[in-house]
């Protein structure tokens, strides 16, 4: 088990810049960063091993019961935290090198080893039930803002015409199938085979493999064969995070890919046949046997509330998630990772979508779970047991 840091600063940017210093400075440390009251208290939970945080985040932490071995308060005037509110943790300035601030909360940690809460995978598959609603777009920056965070984060995309080459580069265009063939001939030692095929997206700060040449790569990827892969990667300790991108689909394949998902960002958009058919669809994977757990969330949005500007009726049984994602009118054209990471509006949303759902801040799957209870639709029973339809 790796040593679990809970970071909980205000400023995003001061927390995502420490959040990442501390990762490559110390790979064993599971840093998760919070930047408000709200995702904090849903971790409360999990017990961290060291909790850093500013002075209000500290004295929130430990008023709502939260408990960590040893904490650490960031301030900028080492003011005195009051023993019945903050259980006087050790202080340091906020301000100063990384470095000096690395040692100094070296220097405070217990050098006692302690164990860590359970830790899981999350898969996280983004769906619709039709083409262009926005599902790479969405992907990408939910591997961006989960990154962020400091998770060890996989961007698998699953399409057929996989055409993130014109983000990321051709590469090598048969690493897909090599990693398929290597799974399925060697069991044992095909981790080892993703490691050299997998690479790296500086910008989304996460891992990536190769966009395949042809539709055929995926095409021939059996329901067996993509569950065994999804649960090989999910055993192989490699990441926080494996964010899923497939192609719009009614097959059994896509059925049990959400199924083998622990969530499924299902994107709708304010189109009248594409409602139509995220309506049809998800009522025959109901009627064929549960779908898996989907948040349905309203994509490229025009208002503020959820649903409130919409044109077209919403014909299902409940309603859509509160959170929606804005639509960008500039993004007509993408062809590097940086137009669709540049929008501060958008990445706000993402990551006020993730907060809602668990993504990134918790690798629990039990709080994972908790965390999107009430705003995720599972099966027609759990459907009806709310008494909406």
């Amino acid at each position: 088990m790796g040593y679990r840091v809970a970071l909980a600063v205000t400023l995003r940017e001061y927390a995502v810049k420490l959040a990442t210093f501390l990762r490559e400075e110390e790979p064993e440390w599971e840093v998760c960063v919070y930047t408000n009251f709200s995702a904090l208290r849903t971790g409360l939970e999990r017990k961290p091993d060291l909790f850093i945080g500013t002075r209000e985040l500290v004295i929130g932490f430990r008023e709502a019961g939260g408990v960590a071995a040893n904490t650490i308060v960031l301030t900028e005037e080492r003011d005195v935290i009051e023993e019945e509110t903050a259980a006087r943790g050790e202080t340091t300035a906020l301000y100063q090198p990384l470095h000096s601030l690395l040692s100094a909360i070296r220097s405070m940690r217990s050098s006692k080893p302690l164990l860590s809460s359970g830790k899981g995978t999350q898969v996280v598959t983004v769906f619709s039930a039709s083409g262009g609603v926005g599902k790479t777009t969405v992907a990408l920056n939910i591997v961006r803002h989960v990154g962020e965070l400091g998770a060890r984060v996989l961007y698998l995309n699953l399409e057929p015409l996989n055409a993130t080459s014109l983000l990321f580069g051709r590469g090598e265009p048969d690493s897909f199938s090599r990693l398929i063939y290597a799974l399925q001939s060697d069991s044992q030692s095909w981790v080892e085979e993703f490691r050299r095929l997998k690479r790296h997206q500086p910008q989304l700060r996460a891992d990536y493999l190769d966009a395949p040449e042809h539709p055929g790569e995926r095409l021939a990827l059996h329901v067996e064969t993509m569950e065994s892969l999804i649960n090989g990667l999910r055993q192989s300790g490699l990441y926080d995070a494996i964010v899923i991108d497939p192609d719009s689909g009614a097959g059994e394949w896509h059925r049990d890919l959400l199924r083998a998902s622990d969530l499924a960002i299902w994107l709708v958009v304010d189109d009248a046949h594409a409602l139509l058919k995220t309506d049809k669809l998800y009522r025959h994977w109901q009627d064929a046997g549960d779908s898996g757990p989907c948040a349905f969330v309203l994509n490229k949005a025009i208002g503020t509330v959820a649903g409130s500007g919409m044109q077209n009726r919403w014909s299902m049984p409940f309603g859509l998630s509160e959170v929606m994602l804005p639509y960008i009118p500039h993004w007509k054209a993408v062809d590097q990772p940086a137009r669709v990471l540049a929008d501060a509006t958008f990445a706000g949303a993402i990551g006020r979508m993730c907060e809602c759902f668990g993504i990134g801040g918790l690798t629990d799957k039990d709080l994972f779970e908790k965390a999107r209870r009430g705003a995720v639709h599972g099966s027609v029973q759990r459907t009806r047991a709310r008494g909406t339809g």
